[in-house]
Protein backbone atom coordinates (compact mmCIF):
# COMPACT_ATOMS: atom_id res chain seq x y z
CA UNK A 1 0.00 0.00 0.00
CA UNK A 2 1.42 3.38 -1.02
CA UNK A 3 -0.21 6.58 0.74
CA UNK A 4 0.55 9.64 -1.54
CA UNK A 5 -1.31 13.41 -1.76
CA UNK A 6 -4.08 11.79 0.56
CA UNK A 7 -4.25 8.96 -1.74
CA UNK A 8 -4.37 5.19 -0.59
CA UNK A 9 -2.91 3.16 -3.39
CA UNK A 10 -2.79 -0.61 -3.81
CA UNK A 11 -1.17 -2.09 -7.02
CA UNK A 12 -0.58 -5.61 -7.74
CA UNK A 13 -0.18 -7.65 -10.69
CA UNK A 14 0.77 -11.44 -11.89
CA UNK A 15 -1.94 -12.76 -10.20
CA UNK A 16 -3.01 -15.61 -13.15
CA UNK A 17 -6.15 -16.36 -12.69
CA UNK A 18 -6.06 -16.66 -8.87
CA UNK A 19 -7.31 -12.60 -8.32
CA UNK A 20 -9.98 -13.73 -5.79
CA UNK A 21 -6.99 -14.73 -3.40
CA UNK A 22 -5.85 -11.28 -3.13
CA UNK A 23 -6.87 -9.32 -0.23
CA UNK A 24 -7.31 -5.72 -1.14
CA UNK A 25 -7.25 -2.88 1.94
CA UNK A 26 -10.56 -1.20 2.16
CA UNK A 27 -9.56 1.94 2.59
CA UNK A 28 -7.06 1.92 -0.94
CA UNK A 29 -9.40 4.08 -2.81
CA UNK A 30 -7.05 3.47 -5.90
CA UNK A 31 -6.51 -0.10 -6.84
CA UNK A 32 -4.23 -1.35 -9.98
CA UNK A 33 -3.47 -3.89 -11.80
CA UNK A 34 -0.67 -4.39 -13.71
CA UNK A 35 -1.46 -7.49 -15.94
CA UNK A 36 -1.00 -11.13 -15.94
CA UNK A 37 -4.40 -11.18 -14.44
CA UNK A 38 -5.53 -13.99 -16.48
CA UNK A 39 -3.96 -16.53 -19.39
CA UNK A 40 -5.44 -14.97 -21.74
CA UNK A 41 -7.29 -17.42 -24.62
CA UNK A 42 -8.62 -15.25 -26.90
CA UNK A 43 -12.16 -15.86 -26.69
CA UNK A 44 -12.69 -13.32 -23.88
CA UNK A 45 -14.95 -14.96 -21.28
CA UNK A 46 -11.90 -15.69 -19.18
CA UNK A 47 -11.66 -12.15 -18.17
CA UNK A 48 -15.53 -12.17 -16.96
CA UNK A 49 -14.87 -13.34 -13.52
CA UNK A 50 -12.11 -11.09 -13.00
CA UNK A 51 -13.82 -7.71 -14.53
CA UNK A 52 -16.76 -8.83 -11.66
CA UNK A 53 -14.09 -9.24 -8.99
CA UNK A 54 -12.43 -5.99 -10.09
CA UNK A 55 -15.51 -3.83 -10.32
CA UNK A 56 -17.25 -4.85 -7.00
CA UNK A 57 -14.00 -3.48 -5.28
CA UNK A 58 -14.88 -0.48 -2.98
CA UNK A 59 -11.80 1.98 -4.40
CA UNK A 60 -13.09 4.83 -6.29
CA UNK A 61 -10.82 3.90 -9.14
CA UNK A 62 -10.43 1.03 -10.55
CA UNK A 63 -7.20 0.87 -13.40
CA UNK A 64 -5.95 -2.17 -15.02
CA UNK A 65 -2.71 -2.06 -17.07
CA UNK A 66 -2.46 -5.04 -19.41
CA UNK A 67 0.47 -7.25 -19.64
CA UNK A 68 2.42 -9.96 -21.71
CA UNK A 69 -0.45 -12.88 -20.87
CA UNK A 70 -3.17 -10.67 -21.98
CA UNK A 71 -3.03 -11.57 -25.50
CA UNK A 72 -6.12 -9.84 -26.45
CA UNK A 73 -4.28 -6.04 -25.83
CA UNK A 74 -1.09 -7.05 -27.73
CA UNK A 75 -2.81 -8.82 -30.83
CA UNK A 76 -5.75 -5.79 -30.86
CA UNK A 77 -8.35 -7.92 -30.08
CA UNK A 78 -9.53 -6.45 -26.49
CA UNK A 79 -12.48 -4.33 -27.96
CA UNK A 80 -15.34 -6.04 -26.20
CA UNK A 81 -13.01 -6.39 -23.53
CA UNK A 82 -11.98 -3.10 -23.00
CA UNK A 83 -15.72 -2.10 -23.45
CA UNK A 84 -16.85 -4.60 -20.29
CA UNK A 85 -14.31 -3.28 -18.20
CA UNK A 86 -15.53 0.09 -18.88
CA UNK A 87 -19.09 -0.55 -18.25
CA UNK A 88 -18.30 -1.89 -14.93
CA UNK A 89 -16.11 1.09 -13.87
CA UNK A 90 -12.56 -0.15 -14.54
CA UNK A 91 -9.83 2.34 -16.59
CA UNK A 92 -7.74 0.55 -19.17
CA UNK A 93 -4.20 2.67 -19.12
CA UNK A 94 -2.03 1.91 -22.15
CA UNK A 95 0.87 4.41 -22.95
CA UNK A 96 -0.74 7.22 -21.49
CA UNK A 97 -0.55 9.58 -18.42
CA UNK A 98 -4.19 10.79 -15.87
CA UNK A 99 -4.57 12.52 -13.01
CA UNK A 100 -6.78 10.78 -10.59
CA UNK A 101 -7.38 13.39 -8.21
CA UNK A 102 -3.41 14.90 -7.94
CA UNK A 103 -1.84 11.74 -8.41
CA UNK A 104 -0.42 11.27 -11.46
CA UNK A 105 -0.02 7.89 -12.50
CA UNK A 106 1.41 6.69 -16.04
CA UNK A 107 1.97 3.34 -17.90
CA UNK A 108 4.23 2.84 -20.97
CA UNK A 109 4.63 -0.69 -22.37
CA UNK A 110 7.68 -2.48 -22.27
CA UNK A 111 8.74 -2.13 -25.84
CA UNK A 112 7.32 1.99 -26.28
CA UNK A 113 10.56 4.43 -27.61
CA UNK A 114 9.47 7.90 -26.64
CA UNK A 115 11.84 11.02 -27.64
CA UNK A 116 14.07 12.08 -24.21
CA UNK A 117 12.34 15.56 -24.74
CA UNK A 118 8.49 14.13 -24.15
CA UNK A 119 9.07 12.36 -21.82
CA UNK A 120 6.86 13.95 -18.92
CA UNK A 121 8.81 15.20 -15.39
CA UNK A 122 5.93 15.18 -13.30
CA UNK A 123 4.82 11.73 -12.62
CA UNK A 124 3.56 10.79 -9.53
CA UNK A 125 3.91 6.79 -10.20
CA UNK A 126 5.04 4.64 -13.08
CA UNK A 127 3.24 1.50 -13.47
CA UNK A 128 4.45 -0.61 -15.99
CA UNK A 129 4.14 -4.83 -16.54
CA UNK A 130 7.51 -5.09 -17.21
CA UNK A 131 10.47 -3.68 -14.74
CA UNK A 132 13.22 -1.32 -16.39
CA UNK A 133 16.83 -3.23 -17.63
CA UNK A 134 18.97 -4.29 -14.93
CA UNK A 135 16.19 -3.94 -11.87
CA UNK A 136 15.45 -6.79 -10.23
CA UNK A 137 14.21 -8.29 -13.68
CA UNK A 138 16.90 -11.21 -13.73
CA UNK A 139 17.94 -9.66 -16.42
CA UNK A 140 14.78 -9.67 -19.09
CA UNK A 141 13.95 -5.90 -18.19
CA UNK A 142 13.15 -2.90 -20.55
CA UNK A 143 15.95 -0.70 -21.73
CA UNK A 144 13.17 1.37 -23.25
CA UNK A 145 11.70 1.78 -19.60
CA UNK A 146 14.99 2.16 -17.84
CA UNK A 147 15.53 5.26 -20.08
CA UNK A 148 11.62 6.52 -19.16
CA UNK A 149 12.49 6.56 -15.54
CA UNK A 150 16.05 7.62 -15.34
CA UNK A 151 14.30 10.52 -17.58
CA UNK A 152 10.56 11.02 -15.72
CA UNK A 153 12.15 10.32 -11.89
CA UNK A 154 9.19 8.90 -10.95
CA UNK A 155 8.66 8.64 -7.07
CA UNK A 156 7.65 5.13 -7.50
CA UNK A 157 7.79 2.65 -10.77
CA UNK A 158 5.33 -0.52 -9.71
CA UNK A 159 5.91 -3.34 -11.97
CA UNK A 160 5.47 -7.01 -11.73
CA UNK A 161 6.46 -10.12 -14.67
CA UNK A 162 9.14 -11.09 -12.93
CA UNK A 163 8.17 -13.61 -10.10
CA UNK A 164 11.22 -14.04 -8.63
CA UNK A 165 11.87 -11.21 -7.46
CA UNK A 166 8.08 -10.32 -6.61
CA UNK A 167 7.68 -8.30 -3.39
CA UNK A 168 11.13 -6.78 -3.87
CA UNK A 169 11.90 -3.22 -3.93
CA UNK A 170 14.91 -0.90 -4.67
CA UNK A 171 15.76 2.61 -4.58
CA UNK A 172 17.05 4.06 -8.13
CA UNK A 173 18.05 7.47 -7.45
CA UNK A 174 15.32 9.29 -6.54
CA UNK A 175 12.61 6.39 -7.74
CA UNK A 176 11.09 3.74 -5.42
CA UNK A 177 10.96 0.68 -7.79
CA UNK A 178 8.79 -2.04 -6.36
CA UNK A 179 7.85 -5.40 -7.65
CA UNK A 180 3.98 -5.70 -6.79
CA UNK A 181 3.92 -9.44 -8.26
CA UNK A 182 1.50 -11.76 -6.50
CA UNK A 183 2.67 -15.06 -7.72
CA UNK A 184 6.07 -16.54 -7.23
Amino acid sequence: MINLNSHSIFVFSDTHGLHRDVIVPEEADIVICAGDAVEDDLKGDEYDDFIDWFSSLSAKYKIFIPGNHELSFELDKSKDIEKAMDDKGILVMQNSIRDYDGVTICSIGGDVSIADEDIPTDIDILVTHYPPYGILDEGLGSPEILNFVMKSKPTYHLFGHIHSTAGQELQFGNTICRNIGICK
